[in-house]
């Protein structure tokens, strides 16, 4: 069976056996059951236990793999450690393809995991009788259709023992060494992030047997995929990695983002503790960052924010910038020379304005404070001019917004913009922000300041209508880089 073909069949399985199944909610066979079941996994679904009669959700208990006549796909393994070896052999006897070892005590606790390791490879015949993902690892998670707290449409397959009951199916598959990916900070994500949809999640732990490379093949070639965000604390074949990655870079739509641990030696002593991955050279994996051409970035907090912009550049027709020209309407003098600062520090630039771009905003603002001639516009003269005048102010600031997106010197738009409950009666905004998002093929990005609750509020509906927005300015415009980055990369493959 090919590697895409193994990897379908994680993800897509027909039948599955949870080793290790239980009645106790505390314990993790209880969740993992109970994710399967409460998420309308299609297939049919065998709690294995010697120990437990009955039934656990609706299901009827298995003693033993061998005692279930139907083929079983994957077996799910939430047991000691201790026992695996024996109950592997029962799969390969059973003919199962995969197993999910998602039981920690291996590599990473020294001779004794190493011993147990190695009695796995002899067993499996080095992963030719059946395909192992982890161990040490929280699972897979495939989310086929859109669900939250209203809604009961729900399926996919869920093999966390961390319960998911609020998600969304989107453009985003996780790579990750970490289960906690797979698990409660994949909620937090969710949370904080309700706009981000999921399309994959999956642990792959100490990686025995199928490891980064299976699963970054498989979603390159998936076309559900548009974001693939990794987080890895070991390369498992640099060279294949690198090729792979240049492979992304000739597809439309297509971006990788890397988290990598393990950049110091405090922080290698922690990954080998934690999934038992060997200390890599520091240059070692500068250049296969770089050679890659992926966008690297620092923290969760980067690669998830990085993921949900160009998931919500990729849902729309956006176009990527390719130079960093871009505009900034501003309310603020000191905000816009902040972001000036950061503007330049982060490799963008605000171009000249066209003649007649120019023109159309003399004519907005007041004779006493024309305009800049470069695209750094603060509008807060203009709603001056307009409130004396008895003019909409929206009016105004639209038609703004419309010359500096119809100007070819600019390639995408940054704005800063007051929330406040106070003005909400009298503005159209949340009516006109869908047709507004579609006056360009430019990204608009907004920075968000005011009352919390209406902050929040505003940032919900940008969302939903897939316009980038944050509470930093720094953050605005280190998330307009990465565009040009990854367009800059794009262009050299």
């Amino acid at each position: 069976m090919s590697n895409n073909n193994i990897i379908d069949l994680f993800l897509n399985p027909k039948s599955v056996a949870v080793i290790g199944a239980s009645k106790n909610p505390v314990k993790g066979g209880y969740r993992i059951v109970n994710n399967l079941v409460q998420n309308n996994f299609k297939g049919k679904i065998y709690p294995v236990n010697p120990n437990s009669d009955g039934e656990l959700f609706g299901v009827p208990f298995e003693k033993s793999v061998l005692e279930i006549e139907d083929e079983i796909d994957i077996a799910i393994f939430y047991v000691p450690n201790r026992i695996i070896p024996g109950l592997l052999q029962e799969c390969i006897k059973k003919g199962i393809k995969g197993a999910i070892i998602e039981a920690s005590g291996f590599e990473e606790v020294g001779d004794q995991g190493l011993l147990l390791r190695d009695r796995i490879l002899k067993i499996t015949d080095n992963f030719s009788k059946i395909r192992i993902v982890g161990p040490n690892c929280t699972g897979l998670t495939k989310i086929d259709g859109d669900s939250d707290a209203e809604s009961s449409e729900k399926g996919g397959f869920f093999s966390s023992f961390v319960v998911f009951d609020k998600y969304r199916h989107g453009n985003t598959a996780i790579i990750t060494q970490s289960g906690m990916l797979n698990g409660g900070y994949l909620m937090s994500i969710m949370e904080n992030y309700p706009n981000l949809g999921i399309r994959y999640s999956c642990a792959i732990g100490n990686k025995m047997d199928l490891s980064e490379i299976d699963f970054l093949e498989y979603f390159i070639t998936d076309p559900s995929v548009n974001i693939i965000a990794i987080y890895l604390e070991s390369f498992k074949d640099p060279r294949k990695f690198i090729k792979l990655c240049q492979q992304a870079k000739r597809i439309p739509n297509k971006t990788i983002i890397l988290v990598k641990g393990g950049l110091t030696a405090q922080g290698q002593k922690a990954s080998q503790s934690h999934t038992g991955a060997l200390a890599e050279n520091s240059q070692l994996i500068k250049a296969v960052i770089k050679q890659s051409g992926i966008i690297q970035a620092k923290n969760f907090h980067d690669l998830f924010q990085f993921a949900n912009t160009f998931s919500m550049v990729y849902h729309t027709t956006k176009i990527l910038p390719k130079e960093g020209n871009v505009s900034l309407v501003v309310g603020s003098g000191g905000a816009g020379t902040i972001s000036a600062d950061l503007t330049i520090q982060y490799g963008l630039k605000f171009p000249i304005l066209s003649e007649k771009t120019y023109q159309i905003l003399k004519n907005f603002f007041p004779e006493w404070m024309p305009p800049n001639k470069f695209a750094l516009v603060d509008i807060w003269p203009t709603m001056e001019k307009a409130m004396m005048n008895r003019i909409n102010p929206e009016i105004i600031m639209n038609k703004i917004y419309q010359a500096l997106l119809d100007d070819s010197k600019i390639e995408g738009v940054f704005s800063m913009m007051f929330c406040s409950s106070r003005f909400r009666n009298m503005s159209n905004f949340d009516k006109s922000i869908e047709s507004f998002n579609q006056m360009s093929t430019k990204p608009l990005f907004f920075y968000l300041v005011g009352d919390k609750r209406e902050v929040k509020r505003i940032s919900r509906l940008l969302s939903k209508n897939n316009i980038p927005n944050f509470l930093s300015i720094e953050e605005m415009i280190k998330n307009f880089s990465i565009l040009v980055q990854e367009s800059k990369s794009k262009s050299k493959n």
